[in-house]
């Protein structure tokens, strides 16, 4: 086989690489985090996208979709010394992800130990049996101590009943 015809079969196969590594198809649901040089450069939506091949990479594939924390038990105590074991469950959703992964190291355990450390205070300043028949009110005022903080980074609790 001829030399040059070795050299197009290589042309041809760095062509269909370098068309393949340009060409992202981002799944619904979800946020593609891009770099170029190891900068961030855009965020990709779902649907077709292009890219500069060896250039730019795909550094963080991020999900639009509802994120279920569970919020591991912990012992609280009330204003009136009775110790309550309480755990928690955080919906949360990534508004801008790009905020996400370059804001906060891990985002899911940074939230995990703000809403322990809220939910211990909430109650603490509570009687045994507000902390009981209050639900509601804490699930607000926990709300309310942990979105400002979290929407720095992009993020938002989301309500569910």
């Amino acid at each position: 086989m001829p030399i040059s015809t070795i050299i197009v079969f290589i042309l041809l196969a760095f062509v269909a690489i370098t068309i393949f590594k340009g060409v992202r198809i981002v799944p619904q649901g979800y946020k593609w985090i891009v770099q170029r040089l190891g900068k961030y450069h855009t965020t990709l939506q779902p649907g077709l996208n292009f890219v500069i091949p060896y250039v730019d990479e795909v550094a963080y594939k991020v999900t639009t979709k509802d994120i279920v924390l569970d919020i591991p038990s912990q012992e609280v105590i009330t204003r009136d010394n009775a110790v309550l074991l309480m755990n928690a469950v955080a919906y949360i959703n990534l508004t801008t992800p790009e905020k996400a992964v370059y804001g906060i190291e891990n985002y899911s355990w940074a939230i995990q130990n703000m809403v322990q450390t809220s939910l211990r205070s909430i109650v603490g300043e509570m009687d045994l049996d507000d902390a009981l028949s209050s639900r509601d009110h804490i699930k607000a005022k926990l709300k309310a101590a942990i979105s400002d903080d979290i929407s720095d980074w992009g993020i938002t609790f989301t309500q569910h009943q």
